[in-house]
C-alpha cells in the first residue's frame, strides 16, 4: 500500500462508495460485490489486481460503524520487539556459551540452557534462533565458527583472459557399453571474466600431466593469460608448472589450502556439469574414453556456451565473442617452457643413455663434446616416456631408442563402420559436429605454416616472440590458405625476393598477394 494514509483511505472509499447506497437490498449488494471482485484497478502501490469480496466487506463494515474517512486509514501492523518465548538472559547466556565455542550447535545451547536455569524441558531451537539473530554478535560468531574473520568481497576480472581459473571435477564413475567401468574426472580451465571454457578433458587424476596438457591446449588456442588461479592441489603446486608459468610470465594468484568459497566460479560450473551432463551419461552408452571426451565438446559446446549466464544476463559465447589474448605465444615455447632438465651420464662404451628404463641414442658429437661426461636431457611431462635433447641452433630434437621394445607396434585404428550408440546427449553431439567451425582446412594450420617457413628459411620459426606475434596476426588478417597454393606463394615470394630475406619482408610479401586475391575475390 500507499505510505500516505489519507491517499489510501480516500481509495478505499472510492471502492465501496457504490455499496452505500440504502436502497440496495443484501442480495444485490451480494452480486454487486462479486462484479466489483472480478474487475482490475489500480492500487496506490501501482498494482493491478481486482479487490477481494472479503477485503470489500471488511472496508464497508469499518466505514459503517464510524461513517468517517478515518475508518479507513490503514492500521499499523507492527508487532512487539521483545519475544517472551525466550528471555533476554537466556539469550545472553547463549551467546557467551558460543564465545567461548563457535562451533556449539542450538541443540547443545538449548541443554545448558536447560541444565544452568533449571527448566523442566527444553527451549525451543526456532525461538533461540530468533532470539540470537538479533544481536549483532551472533553473526560474527557463526562467521568465526566457519573460519572467516570478515564478509567475502564479490570479485570478477574486468576483460577475458585477465584471469584463468582452473580446477577438476570430483571423479565420478563411468560405465562403458563392453560393461568396463572407470573412474574420470573433468579438468576445466574456465575464464574468470565471461565464465567461458577455455578448455575441459576427461583425465584420469588431476596429476601434473594432466594439468600441463589442459593448459598447453588452452594456450594455443587463444593465447596466454595475465594470471592464473587454482587451488593448492599437488599438480598445480608442483615445480614443474610453477616453473612453466613463470617463464611463459604468467602470474600464479596465491590462495588459502581448504578455502572452496575463493572458487566460486568453478564450483558453480562444476555444478552444473553434474546436472547436466554427468546425470545424463546414465542414459547415454558411451564407448570409449574418446567417445566420451568428444560427447563433453558437444555439451559445453552446444549447452552450457549457449546458456544465459545469470550474473552475466547473456550467454557465456556471447560474452567472450572467441576473444584471442593479447599475448600470443608460439606452440613451440609453449612446449619448451614445461620441459624438465636432468644431467645424465652417457655410456662410457656405446653412448647411450638410460631413461624410465629404457636407452636412447645420444648423437655422437655430444658425447665427445661433452666435459664432464654430463648431458642435459629434457622430459616432456605430458610425454614422459620420450627425451629430447638441445639442438645447437636453439631447438630441441627427440632422442631415438637404442632398440625396439616389445609390445612398442601402433595400436589399430578403430573401424568407421561402428554405429554411434543413441542416448539422451546424442542430439547435442549431432549439432556440435555439424555446425561450422572456424579453422583451415584439415591437416594444415598454425603448426605447418611454421614447418613451412622453417623449411624456407633453413632455421626454425617462430625464434622470437616477435615473429610469433607476426605470424599470428597475419594468418588471423589474411587465413585460412589451401596447402598447395600456400606453398607455392610462398616458393614465388622466395624467388621474387632471394634467400636470406628476414621473415617480416616475406609476410609482408605474402600479405600483398592475398589482398591482391581478396580484392579479385579468389581464395588462396
Amino acid at each position: 500500500m500507499d505510505r500516505d494514509p489519507l491517499r489510501t483511505a480516500w481509495f478505499r472509499f472510492e471502492q465501496i462508495s457504490p455499496l452505500l447506497d440504502t436502497g440496495l437490498a443484501a442480495s444485490e449488494r451480494r452480486r454487486l460485490m462479486e462484479t466489483m471482485s472480478t474487475i482490475p484497478v489500480v492500487w496506490p502501490s501501482g498494482r493491478i489486481a481486482p479487490v477481494p469480496v472479503s477485503t470489500l466487506y471488511r472496508w464497508l463494515k469499518n466505514y459503517q460503524q464510524e461513517l468517517r474517512i478515518e475508518a479507513l486509514f490503514p492500521k499499523s501492523r507492527t508487532r512487539k520487539a521483545t519475544s517472551s518465548a525466550t528471555p533476554e538472559q537466556w539469550a545472553q547466556y547463549a551467546l557467551a556459551l558460543l564465545e567461548e565455542e563457535p562451533k556449539r550447535s542450538l541443540f547443545i545451547l538449548a541443554h545448558r540452557l536447560k541444565d544452568h536455569f533449571g527448566l523442566k524441558k527444553l527451549p525451543g531451537r526456532s525461538s533461540l534462533y530468533r532470539a540470537l539473530r538479533k544481536d549483532p554478535r551472533y553473526r560474527k560468531l557463526r562467521m568465526r565458527a566457519h573460519g572467516e574473520r570478515k564478509l567475502r568481497r564479490r570479485f570478477q576480472a574486468r576483460r577475458p583472459h585477465d584471469i584463468w581459473h582452473a580446477d577438476a571435477k570430483a571423479d565420478f564413475t563411468i560405465r562403458f557399453v563392453g560393461g568396463k567401468k572407470v573412474k574420470v574426472r573433468i579438468l576445466s580451465i574456465l575464464d574468470d571474466c565471461t565464465r567461458f571454457v577455455l578448455r575441459a578433458l576427461i583425465v584420469p587424476s588431476e596429476s601434473t600431466r594432466a594439468v600441463v596438457k589442459v593448459f598447453r591446449q588452452a594456450a594455443a588456442r587463444y593465447g596466454l593469460p595475465i594470471k592464473f588461479y587454482a587451488d593448492r592441489g599437488s599438480a598445480y603446486d608442483s615445480w614443474i608448472f610453477r616453473k612453466g608459468l613463470a617463464i611463459l610470465g604468467v602470474h600464479r594468484i596465491n590462495t588459502k589450502p581448504g578455502n572452496p568459497s575463493a572458487h566460486g566460479k568453478i564450483e558453480a560450473y562444476h555444478r552444473s556439469l553434474q546436472r547436466w551432463f554427468v546425470i545424463e551419461l546414465r542414459h547415454q552408452p558411451v564407448r570409449d574414453l574418446a567417445h566420451l571426451q568428444v560427447l563433453l565438446d558437444a555439451f559445453i559446446d552446444q549447452l552450457y556456451h549457449e546458456h544465459v549466464h545469470r550474473e552475466l544476463k547473456m550467454t557465456p559465447k556471447e560474452a567472450f565473442g572467441e576473444c584471442l589474448s593479447k599475448r600470443l605465444v608460439s606452440l613451440e615455447r609453449i612446449r619448451e617452457a614445461f620441459l624438465v632438465e636432468k644431467l645424465l651420464s652417457p655410456h662410457k662404451k656405446d653412448g647411450t643413455i638410460r631413461v624410465n628404463e629404457r636407452l636412447f641414442l645420444v648423437p655422437r658429437r655430444l658425447v665427445l663434446g661433452a666435459e664432464k661426461r654430463k648431458i642435459k636431457i629434457f622430459i616432456d611431462p605430458e610425454y614422459p616416456q620420450t627425451p629430447y635433447i638441445r639442438l645447437p641452433h636453439g631447438g630441441i630434437e627427440e632422442l631415438k631408442p637404442a632398440f625396439k621394445t616389445a609390445g612398442t607396434s601402433k595400436p589399430k585404428p578403430p573401424e568407421n563402420h561402428q554405429e554411434e550408440p543413441v542416448g539422451s546427449l546424442t542430439p547435442l553431439l549431432e549439432r556440435y559436429r555439424g555446425r561450422k567451425l572456424p579453422q583451415a582446412n584439415p591437416g594444415f594450420g598454425l603448426p605447418e605454416i611454421y614447418q613451412a617457413f622453417s623449411e624456407a628459411m633453413g632455421r626454425p620459426v617462430p625464434l622470437t616472440e616477435d615473429e610469433a606475434v607476426l605470424i599470428l596476426d597475419w594468418l588471423k588478417h589474411s587465413g585460412p590458405f589451401a596447402p598447395k597454393a600456400f606453398r607455392s606463394t610462398l616458393a614465388l615470394v622466395l624467388k621474387r625476393l632471394g634467400r636470406g630475406r628476414p621473415l617480416a619482408q616475406i609476410v609482408s610479401a605474402l600479405k600483398k598477394i592475398t589482398d591482391q586475391l581478396k580484392a579479385k575475390k579468389e581464395i588462396l
